[in-house]
């Protein structure tokens, strides 16, 4: 009975597992108000491709609390950390707007087949590795963001980049 029990569960999570979508980690915004992260992963279709349909995962990973749980992000999040995809078919890749950083545009596509977003720092086209947002409690216990930070990787040689910018 034990086997049976054994082999029904192992069947099951290897159907769940086939269903699932593939994601690759893109890049994490941190903050000064706690642990917790805002993670951003592509998700690939079963060709290895990002889908075109729904290209990005977003969510928090609980890490000031519940251990790095998953969380989704809710409608009030998505004020300040949500995006806009546009899939570009002649060039076969996605324009990439991150609400947090909306003034600095991105690419979303396959490099060696590894999706990454690419964004301008210090005017070079880098790899996006991270975005710290420092910020202050305002009114109504809003944060008031004071400057964001953002982390990468040069496209071309691979060194590090990384350009403070104040926001008024």
């Amino acid at each position: 009975m034990k086997k049976i029990f054994t082999l029904c569960f192992l069947f099951l999570l290897s159907a769940v597992s086939l269903y699932a979508d593939k994601t690759s980690n893109l890049f994490v915004i941190e903050r000064s108000k706690n642990a917790n992260v805002v993670n951003y992963d592509a998700v690939l279709s079963d060709d290895g491709k990002i889908n075109e349909k729904n290209p990005i995962d977003a969510y928090w990973l609980l890490y000031a609390y519940k251990n790095g749980e998953r969380e989704e992000l809710s409608a009030f999040d998505k004020k300040a950390y949500g995006y806009q995809t546009t899939y570009n078919k002649e060039k076969g890749n996605f324009d990439f707007i991150l609400k947090a950083v909306k003034e600095k545009p991105m690419v979303l596509d396959l490099y060696d087949n590894v999706p990454k977003a690419v964004i301008k720092i210090n005017d070079v086209d880098c790899f996006l590795e991270k975005v710290y947002i420092e910020s202050k409690d305002g009114a109504l216990g809003i944060p008031k963001v004071s400057f964001y930070e953002l982390f990468g990787k040069e496209v071309a040689t691979g060194n590090p980049q990384q350009q403070k910018i104040s926001v008024k």
